[in-house]
């Protein structure tokens, strides 16, 4: 009895473990998907740009020793002497290049974490789109594997009528093509399911065991955020664009003025002979140079001529997806809407269908009508019921993709 209990308590478990959720599948594509991995490699290449750009900054520092043999010294001097020493010295100028290197690894690599994101959230988002087809196409196949019984079943009763003299061949043969286009149809959408759980699982990169897939919860009335650019991660990247634009710009005008360098030096060594260090010498230099390059100018002109063009190029760009975002979100948002309403008529056709269906059975129970006539009312039920079902999953893919749109996560998590 113990062991009937336990076993009753771990069948849930057992069978959770037997199905795919939409969470384990997108949490595992994720860390096997080529272009997360692509984009995960740049955004590293580009920290390493960044600290190397900071060890740039510092100062130059070296350490030096060595031994000199004398072998024809002079009267009173060391045929062995000795020395070590140490040297560090850092120019800055206006124009360092130290500096700006620094500063566009800091954006490029800012960049590159924006585009990581963007690639995850991607992927989730194509995950999703893929695991939503293929329950869509499911849901579809219970009513149509229903909707063939019926069929049959009308086709059976009209042979039968047609034995009774009730009905004409020609209705029979209408029957069976209806059998016919009913087995179509099934086989067709089977097709589009094993198709639909292809693609998805080539995209998650694993292999499919046939587990049938965890039901997402449907939830139409989900919140849908008002219309903001600012997290869109497309616009943020063409904001870094424009930005590494500006500095690249800053630092061609100071290409125009004279070139200021500011160097320190300092240098202290110590020597001896035989190794005994007893002489020490410490240097100190400061140098501050100015210079003009004068055949530069038309060619600094020229430069920063090509970037303010390229600044406006990313102005007009990034102006140019404010207005396809907005364009891209109205129409996302009325279509939801229509949705919505399409949801509200399916779901009184559908209730319409359940009344007709139980008056019917009362009436077959009765004997007023045939069973051919209360297969057909149940007929155009699952007809209603396909409808309102497919219209249903298309609410929550399109409430997703206006997330997408807006980059917020999607089912907010990825």
């Amino acid at each position: 009895m113990k062991v009937i209990t336990v076993i009753l308590m771990l069948l849930p478990l057992l069978l959770a473990a037997q199905s795919y959720t939409l969470e384990e599948l997108i949490t595992y594509g994720l860390e096997n998907s080529f272009s997360v991995q692509k984009s995960s490699l740049n955004y590293q290449s580009s920290k390493s740009t960044l600290n190397t750009s900071k060890w740039n900054l510092l100062p130059d520092a070296s350490v030096s020793g060595g031994v000199k043999k004398d072998f024809d010294p002079a009267v009173n001097t060391d045929d062995v002497t000795s020395s070590a020493g140490l040297s560090i010295g850092k120019t800055i100028s206006l124009n360092d290049a130290a500096y700006f290197n620094y500063l566009y690894a800091s954006l490029d690599t800012k960049t590159a974490n924006m585009k990581l994101e963007q690639t995850r959230r991607a992927y989730a988002y194509e995950v999703f789109s893929a695991y939503l087809k293929v329950l869509s196409s499911q849901k579809q196949r219970s009513s149509l594997e229903e909707n063939l019984q019926i069929q049959i079943r009308v086709w059976e009763q009209s042979k039968i009528l047609l034995q009774l003299g009730k009905t004409t061949p020609f209705e029979v043969k209408q029957n069976e093509i209806a059998v016919l286009n009913s087995n179509i149809s099934l086989m067709q959408l089977d097709n589009t399911i094993a198709n639909a759980r292809k693609e998805l699982f080539a995209l998650v990169q694993m292999q499919d065991e046939d587990y049938p897939l965890t039901e997402l919860e449907l939830n139409i009335q989900k919140e849908i955020p008002a219309f903001n650019t600012e997290k869109n991660a497309d616009l943020n990247i063409l904001n870094q664009e424009l930005k590494r634009l500006n500095l690249q710009l800053k630092q061609n005008k100071l290409d125009d003025f004279p070139r200021l360098n500011l160097a320190y030096n300092f240098d202290r060594s110590v020597s001896g002979a035989d190794f005994d260090f007893d002489h020490y010498n410490t240097n100190h230099g400061l140098s501050l140079t100015l210079s003009y390059p004068l055949f530069n100018i038309g060619e600094n002109a020229e430069s920063r001529t090509r970037t303010k063009i390229s600044r406006q190029l990313s102005q007009v760009a990034i102006e140019e997806k404010k207005d396809q975002l907005q364009r891209d979100y109205d129409s996302a948002l009325r279509e939801l809407q229509y949705l919505k309403r399409m949801n509200e008529l399916y779901s009184e056709q559908l209730a319409q269908s359940r009344e007709q269906i139980t008056q019917a059975e009362e009436r077959y129970r009765l004997g007023l009508i045939e069973l051919l006539e209360l297969d057909k009312t149940r007929t155009n039920y699952i007809e209603t019921d396909i409808s309102y079902n497919t219209n249903l999953y298309s609410i929550i893919a399109k409430q997703e993709e206006i997330n997408y749109l807006l980059s917020e996560p999607v089912l907010g998590k990825w």
